[in-house]
């Protein structure tokens, strides 16, 4: 179950250049893979800013305000996309890279990354063969809205480490 939803925690950060390339079809190729590109981009530096980031935040506290920060991020996104404001989804989509929640860094596991990526890419490819555009980037936003706080509240359901456990009776 831990697994299923580190996988699912990790879904928003490698699925979103493929949905923000998919949900763009109806633009030009160029501009659906440059857009594509700076989400990549942003993904790729999610990962130094999310290190810089855990030295003084906790790993659940970073995780859950990543995870509401990049679902409003790609609620105005999938809106900008639906109105074809490109400039706007470009800005969108690099922030919403830079904001997907990094469980990557916060529980390393290279084989679950690499699963990640190849789930991101047959979901995207299975939803482009069924005309679904913007199927991937409301996935991305249910990823990052239900797995990653359950995966939070079953991490930290017992004591943090480095913490003593506090009996009722105060000693």
């Amino acid at each position: 179950m831990i697994r299923l939803l580190e996988l699912l925690a990790r879904l928003p950060g490698t699925l979103l250049p493929f949905a923000v390339g998919l949900s763009l079809v109806r633009a030009d190729f160029w501009t659906a893979l440059g857009i594509g590109t700076a989400a990549v981009a942003g993904h790729f530096l999610a990962i130094p800013l999310a290190r810089l980031l855990l030295r003084w935040v906790r790993a659940r506290n970073l995780l859950l305000c990543q995870a509401v920060l990049y679902v409003i991020l790609l609620v105005v996104l999938i809106a900008a996309v639906e109105q074809q404001m490109l400039v706007l989804v470009f800005v969108l989509s690099l922030s919403a890279a830079l904001a997907a929640p990094a469980e990557g860094v916060c529980s390393r596991n290279p084989r679950l990354d690499r699963s990640a990526v190849g789930l991101s890419f047959l979901l995207a490819v299975t939803c482009g063969l069924l005309a679904a555009w913007t199927v991937p980037l409301v996935v991305c936003g249910v990823a990052a809205a239900a797995a990653v706080p359950v995966l939070v509240m079953l991490r930290s359901s017992g004591p943090e480490q480095g913490e003593a456990e506090v009996s009722p009776s105060g000693s």
